[in-house]
């Protein structure tokens, strides 16, 4: 069955390990004599980091519906080749999950204590007040639901259901799926899986790490973070069981 799939599509949630594995794809795709031209990965081939499908302009975006695309890794969410009428044909979808709570503590120490954003630079997540910290949870929390269920009325839909679309989507329309905990064993799957056309064997490069901002968080706002990501939480022991069942304990 890998052989009807004509392009690769990797879901690039953030903080998830995707950096790595957007150059372990490139790369891979380039060895395996896919024409450059056809790839599209922000960050590689002299394309930069802030291409990400829904960054670009109307012209930018006019420019890329033009390309035929063999590989795309993008921060976008599911579905990304319908909603803005990429010509990418046949997608093998994949992405990679990752603990919530520890997603969640990257993305702000990238984001926030390192580059500044809320003017949050420095500022360590213990020193939040509390009520900033759930303004903010509320803003940016559930990202791996979001992604994989593309649901733009957020309100009228509800996360609970999101949740769900999220769980059936990375079940039956993601054709292989990874766990950052677990990247050897999600790696091994995803090359018994992927299409033939593309040879994943190389070595995957080291996840990037920030290590001039980890600190111990305290105990209340680690439960703060975790009442706020039960969605994610609850998608990611969903994905970890079935990886338990079908592939760790193999």
């Amino acid at each position: 069955m890998n052989r009807i799939y004509n392009s690769f599509i990797y879901t690039h949630i953030p903080k998830c390990g995707g950096t790595s594995f957007r150059n372990y794809i490139n790369d891979s795709a380039i060895a395996s004599g896919v024409d450059k031209n056809t790839i599209y990965i922000p960050g590689c081939n002299g394309l930069s980091n802030d291409k990400n499908i829904p960054q670009l302009t109307d012209d930018e975006l006019a420019d890329v519906k033009k390309q035929k695309i063999k590989v795309l890794a993008t921060h976008a969410q599911y579905n990304v080749e319908n909603q803005y009428g990429l010509d990418i044909d046949k997608p093998f979808y994949f992405t990679i999950l990752r603990e919530p709570v520890a997603r969640f503590i990257s993305h702000y120490n990238f984001f926030y204590y390192k580059n500044g954003y809320d003017n949050l630079k420095g500022v360590m997540l213990n020193d939040i007040k509390k009520d900033k910290l759930i303004q903010l949870l509320k803003r940016i929390s559930n990202i791996q639901v979001k992604y994989l269920s593309n649901i733009k009325h957020i309100k009228i839909v509800g996360l609970d259901n999101m949740l769900k679309i999220a769980k059936y989507n990375l079940l039956y329309e993601y054709q292989c799926f990874g766990i950052l905990e677990y990247i050897n064993v999600s790696l091994d799957d995803l090359r018994k899986k992927s299409p033939d056309w593309i040879n994943l064997q190389m070595d995957f490069p080291e996840a990037n790490t920030n290590k001039s901002s980890k600190y111990e968080l305290d105990e209340e706002v680690i439960e703060i973070i975790r009442e706020n990501h039960k969605h994610d939480i609850s998608l990611y022991q969903f994905a970890l069981d079935i990886y338990k069942k079908n592939l760790v304990d193999a």
